[in-house]
C-alpha cells in the first residue's frame, strides 16, 4: 500500500512540478528523515511565496465585487487541498510515522504549484472573456 502511494505521489509530481521553478532538488540529499521534512517544508514554503504573489496579482485585477468571492474562494482551496494531501498520504502523522510530514508536505506543494498555474492563466486572461472573472 505504501509502495503504491508513493508512485502515485512520484508521478502526480513529476506530472505537476515541472510547470513551475522549483527550489533546487537537495532533498535526496539529506542524511535523516528530519532533514527531508525540512528540505520539502521549504520547498513549500516557497511555492507558497509564490501563490500569494499570483494571487495578489489576480486580486489586483479583479472588480472589488469579485475579489470577495476569490478570498473565499482561495480559502476554500487552502482546505480542499489540505484535506486531500491528508487523504492521499494515508492519513495523519500517527498512522504512517517518520516519513508523513515529507510526503504531506511534497502533496502540499504539487497541489499548491498546481493552483498557481491555475491563478496564472487567470491574471492572463484576456479582456471580453467570458470564462473570466475579470
Amino acid at each position: 500500500m505504501r509502495l503504491r502511494l508513493t508512485a502515485c505521489l512520484f508521478v502526480f509530481a513529476t506530472v505537476t512540478l515541472p510547470a513551475v521553478a522549483q527550489v533546487p532538488a537537495t532533498c535526496g540529499d539529506a542524511a535523516t528523515q528530519a532533514a527531508a521534512n525540512q528540505c520539502a517544508s521549504e520547498k513549500f514554503s516557497t511555492a507558497d511565496k509564490q501563490l500569494n504573489a499570483v494571487y495578489a496579482e489576480l486580486a489586483g485585477k479583479l472588480a472589488s465585487d469579485n475579489k470577495g468571492y476569490l478570498r473565499e474562494a482561495q480559502r476554500a482551496w487552502i482546505s480542499f487541498r489540505d484535506k486531500e494531501c491528508t487523504l492521499r498520504t494515508g492519513g495523519g502523522p500517527a498512522q504512517q510515522g517518520s516519513i508523513w510530514p515529507m510526503l504531506y508536505t511534497e502533496c502540499r506543494t504539487a497541489l499548491t504549484r498546481a493552483r498557481i498555474e491555475d491563478l496564472k492563466a487567470q491574471v492572463k486572461c484576456p479582456g471580453g472573456d467570458l470564462s473570466c472573472p475579470l
